[in-house]
């Protein structure tokens, strides 16, 4: 009778639908179970939560009290079935097969009944409760809105240490190794890493005071700008009153010649260099040794020192900066290698007894074997986990985990607007669509599920690696003991040990379960260092591809655009000034016309622009001065004739005859150029014609060069994070790795070597690239030598994004913080499935890959600047700091606990830091050699005869245009001469000796290497001590294992998608 009355009641749906028949699934498997399907069906329950289908609700009602009625009856619901179903267990009578009844609740195994007036009812095939229906009948099923407090229980598995740190911004790196040593790698890193910049940023102080006692570079409205300019080495220019002689290229760029004349009274001397006559060879000028006239003096402290001698003391104070620095990066690996030792001492995990086996038989596919095979020749086993070659099905089933979030997306989107009053049926159908779209691609990955499980494709399964753990800590040390690694130890393994007596296996500790790559074991070493190889190739090929185009942008917006003097636009011409205006319509046509005959004369508006000395040269030529020019007259007062100035200049053109004056054709030009901005671009469009088309060259031209790099900047690291997955490591540490060295070296070429090539000036690489399609686009610099416009040009752009982009990233902690809790608050009324509200609670990503990479970019950047630049310094401390205590924050607030990194990439990122070194020395010497002060006889006579001699047999068999450095030296013998001057000799020495040791170091690495598996006993590092952890079990009953406590697979939740499961259906075209 109750079944009559339900059927009778739900004839129809309860929002109305038609019933449909019931759907046919055609097989319940799980993605990794017997390779053959089992036909038959499956339950409803076990095809619901397959699925993802929830029961429909029975009436349609409004969105936020649906959900709060949906939430108190679920709730409701709940606690009475749990509480029915503990009283059915304790009353189940042994001899009526299970069925029991109350008064209330009836339950017979099959069917259940509630007594509530038919308010809940189950028996199998269809469920109840007064509130929903659901049976296979009605396939759509229908919306139920998400669980908070599952979202909740959810995020605080995510992110334990949201509620376990209290305090973020006083934690300290070692609190945090409940985390993984990962993470206190990371955070010690940083913290070192500012100490250091802080002590290095005080000694830097000296420096760039010293710098300000310069007077090169004038004050400027930008005061970050003025400030990067006079605390630079090139505020102390010039070095000397003057200075003369010495080679340097011809105006044909072979041929050489006396080096200009530099320093001058001009230069804030007091005198000048000897006259012509005194040269020693009156037709070539001078070709004699170099000279120069006495050292201008600055002041500080109240003492007064010559430059030449400033820049020694100068060279001495970096150099007692970089013995701290090259301290440090000598010191940091150690003190890493001893805060893995402290952390895997205080720490259980279970890679303290677990080991990972390879080279073992392909067809093990029964555990037992290797079980019983270490159980009898080591000891105990705990539990043995093999990994099979399943890469494509594994990626198979993690993409179809993200194609049936999305599906369950947009189903749950189609139900929920589908039982909303509120929305057409137009709309829903829309919706009712795309999830249609999402459901006929997620049965496209299970067609191809389905095609490898029934052997249709794919390879023979076979066994790849395997992970033993033992019972306890001696068994463990004892297998590594017998299992030592080496060449020697493997070849003469003996029969005992040999799994079959035959395969000898190759044993080491296991990884961290959260750290391995499951789905690339499969993959051999060789096949990932050929991967590992294209992958940098593409990614150098990007690079080189953005590298040209942003060269060649500037190319162009240099070429658009023209300086001219704005102080003699205004001393010369007849303008009225701020603005600059010309009311005379006859003057304005002279200027033009002036300008349109210097054009027709092959003149250019360059040669107009002249300085304010080839003014006075072209006025003393015409025997005129502006104020001769002027005629004295009765003067209109109509303002269309403009000023008296202007009708004085109109009537000195006719007084010449109607010809042009010396500054006519200039003033047309400067007027122009004043003009031509974005706002009068237009209004004098017209009149400035010739200017118009450069100037929106110039705009385009750097508009598409600050497009490349933003594109670049946001391109390339999802690119490089998509690429990196193709290299197919096994360990997401390795990953890590190689992604962060890519992204550090992809933005250290960016920021940095990228702004050098394109603004220097290389006459040997030009020259080289004649007549091809790269003239014109690359190496068109025009900065030779590290001269002051080098610190204004390039130096000024490095300090900024050495300021910009971590200020960027540390705001972006703020916005992450933003953004995260926003999501939260949104997701209550806006997620429609649980995993949707599920995946907002979680905390955001928390890469260390990209961290460690940005830190890398900032210290590369200054210290192989700071030679030259010493704000860069404490510029640098300031960042680390910010990153310390914001990245604190991020980590206890913001961010999910990262995977469970082993130290490959805190070593990683340690290993790179000593070569920046290098990198300060090389450029500390071109930069203070462009100042030329005489030769360190004491270095000189060390390394010396060396050095020139290496120049020389660089120059002879170097090929060009490598011999001369690129067209950037004359002589080889002149880099030898700048290497040993007294303000750079030293960093030379350093620098022959840095470079050695860091090449033995090398060297040594590599030998150990070799030498460990030769003799393992004497040279491996690393070898495991007994740590006294109590057995396996007890480690396990106490609490006191730290993460994961098995290797299989399935309980890795980065694969749980995998062992999901699937129930296949028909594609009849319902949701």
């Amino acid at each position: 009778g109750l079944e009559t009355r339900e059927r009778r009641e739900f004839d129809r749906h309860p929002s109305g639908a038609r019933r449909r028949p019931p759907r046919q699934p055609e097989a319940s498997v799980g993605i990794f179970s017997p390779k053959r399907l089992v036909p038959g069906g499956s339950s409803p329950f076990a095809f619901g939560a397959a699925a993802g289908h929830v029961p429909p609700a029975a009436h349609r009602e409004g969105g936020l009290g649906r959900a709060v009625r949906g939430v108190v009856r679920h709730a409701a619901r709940r606690v009475r079935q749990v509480a029915s179903r503990v009283l059915a267990r304790q009353r189940v009578h042994a001899d009526d097969g299970g069925t029991y009844y109350d008064g209330d609740t009836y339950y017979d195994g099959e069917s259940r009944y509630d007594g509530d007036g038919g308010e809940t009812y189950y028996d199998g095939d269809t469920y109840y409760d007064g509130e929903s229906y659901w049976g296979d009948e009605y396939e759509e099923g229908a919306y139920v809105p998400p669980d908070f407090d599952i979202a909740d229980e959810h995020a605080r598995e995510q992110n334990p240490q949201h509620s376990a740190i209290s305090k973020p911004f006083a934690v300290k790196p070692m609190d945090l190794k409940q985390y993984g040593v990962g993470v206190v790698l990371y955070f010690t890193y940083m913290r070192t890493l500012s100490f250091c910049f802080l002590v290095l940023g005080v000694l830097a102080l000296p420096s760039v005071y010293l710098n300000l006692t310069g007077t090169f570079y004038e004050p400027k409205d930008d005061l970050l700008q003025q400030m990067i300019e006079q605390t630079s080495l090139g505020n102390l220019f010039p070095l000397y009153e003057w200075e003369m002689g010495g080679p340097a290229f011809g105006a044909d760029g072979e041929v050489v010649t006396t080096a200009p004349t530099i320093g001058s009274s001009l230069y804030g001397g007091v005198s000048a260099p000897p006259s012509p006559e005194a040269w020693v060879n009156q037709t070539n000028g001078f070709v004699g040794e170099w000279t120069h006239g006495e050292a201008l003096r600055v002041t500080y402290f109240g003492f007064k020192q010559g430059k030449d001698e400033l820049l020694v003391g100068l060279s001495y104070l970096n150099l007692v900066l970089l013995a701290v620095f090259t301290g440090f990066a000598f010191v940091i690996g150690p003190v890493q290698e001893n805060i893995v030792k402290e952390v895997d001492k205080n720490l259980t995990t279970i890679e303290d007894y677990s080991v990972s086996v390879r080279d073992m038989p392909r067809d093990v596919m029964d555990p037992q074997e290797l079980w019983k095979f270490f159980d009898q020749r080591i000891g105990k086993v705990q539990d043995v986990q093999l990994a099979y070659n399943t890469s494509e099905l594994l990626g198979l089933a993690l993409e179809r985990e993200k194609l049936k979030t999305a599906y369950d997306s947009a189903a749950g989107r189609y139900r929920k607007a589908r039982e909303d009053p509120d929305t057409s049926d137009r709309k829903a159908e829309k919706l009712k669509e795309t999830a249609l779209e999402k459901k006929r691609e997620l049965h496209s990955v299970d067609a191809a599920i389905r095609a490898i499980q029934n052997d249709r494709m794919g390879d023979p399964q076979e066994s790849i690696m395997a992970y033993v753990t033992f019972q306890d800590e001696e068994s463990f040390l004892q297998c590594l003991k017998e299992f030592r690694p080496g060449l020697f130890a493997w070849i003469f393994r003996p029969k005992k040990l040999r799994m079959r007596e035959k395969y000898r296996l190759v044993v080491k500790q296991a990884p961290p379960p959260g750290d391995i790559k499951w789905q690339n074991l499969q993959f051999g070493f060789w096949e990932r260092q050929f991967r590992q190889f294209n992958i940098s190739m593409f990614t150098m090929a990007v690079l080189a591809v953005a590298f040209i185009s942003i060269a060649g942008v500037t190319t162009l917006e240099n070429e658009t655009s023209t300086e001219y003097d704005q102080e003699g636009c205004r001393a010369e011409c007849a303008y009225s000034t701020d603005p600059l205006t010309l009311e005379n319509a006859r003057l304005r046509e002279i200027y033009e016309t002036c300008f349109q005959e210097d054009l027709a004369a092959n003149a250019t508006a360059a040669n107009a622009t002249a300085t304010a000395a080839a003014r006075r040269l072209l006025q003393a030529d015409a025997g005129a001065s502006s104020a001769t020019n002027a005629t004295t007259v009765v003067y209109e007062t109509d303002p269309e004739f403009g000023t008296p100035e202007q009708q004085d200049a109109v009537a000195a053109f006719d007084g010449r005859g109607s010809t042009c004056g010396p500054f006519d054709a200039f003033c047309y030009a400067c007027y122009c150029l004043e003009h031509i901005d974005a706002t009068s671009v237009y209004r004098e469009s017209s009149y400035c014609e010739p200017y118009v088309y450069g100037f929106t060259l110039q705009i385009i031209a750097r508009g598409a060069s600050q497009g490349i790099i933003l594109v670049l900047n946001v391109v390339l690291n999802p690119l490089l994070v998509f690429l990196v997955k193709y290299e197919r490591h096994h360990s997401n540490s390795g990953e890590q790795r190689s992604l962060m060295v890519k992204l550090f070296l992809a933005q250290f070429f960016n920021s940095s070597i990228n702004l050098l090539i394109i603004e220097g000036a290389f006459p040997g690489l030009k020259a080289y690239f004649k007549g091809t399609l790269a003239e014109g686009v690359l190496f068109e610099g025009d900065i030779e030598d590290a001269d002051p416009n080098w610190y204004a040009d390039v130096g000024s752009p490095l300090l900024f994004a050495i300021v910009t982009s971590p200020l960027s990233a540390r705001l972006g902690t703020l916005v992450r913080f933003i953004t995260y809790r926003v999501k939260r608050w949104l997701s209550m009324s806006s997620a429609v499935t649980q995993d949707e509200l599920n995946a907002a609670f979680e905390g955001l990503d928390f890469d260390l890959s990209t961290r460690y990479g940005e830190v890398l970019n900032v210290l590369f950047v200054t210290m192989c600047f700071s030679g030259g630049m010493p704000l860069l310094v404490p510029f640098a401390a300031v960042t680390f700091m910010m990153n310390y205590i914001i990245d604190k924050f991020d980590f206890a607030r913001v961010s999910k606990v990262p995977p469970w990194y082993s130290n490959d990439l805190a070593y990683a990122s340690a290993s790179l830091v000593a070569y920046s070194a290098i990198g300060h020395l090389l450029f500390a010497v071109w930069a203070n050699s462009f100042y030329r002060v005489e030769e360190d006889p004491l270095v000189a006579s060390i390394i010396g005869d060396i050095l020139y001699s290496f120049c020389d047999a660089w120059e002879k068999s170097a090929p060009k245009p490598l011999h001369n450095l690129f067209g950037t030296v004359t002589s080889m013998r002149t880099v030898a001469r700048r290497a040993l001057q007294k303000n750079t000799a030293w960093y030379t020495l350093i620098l022959v000796v840095l470079t050695f040791v860091l090449i033995c170091r090398t060297i040594a690495g590599v030998a150990r290497t070799v030498l460990a598996e030769l003799a393992p006993g004497t040279f491996a590092r690393g070898l495991r001590k007994a740590e006294g952890n109590p057995p396996f079990e007890l480690a396990v009953q106490g609490e006191q294992l730290v993460g994961p406590k098995t290797y299989s697979i399935k309980e890795d939740p980065q694969y749980e998608a995998a062992f999901r499961k699937i129930v296949w259906e028909a594609d009849d075209g319902n949701i």
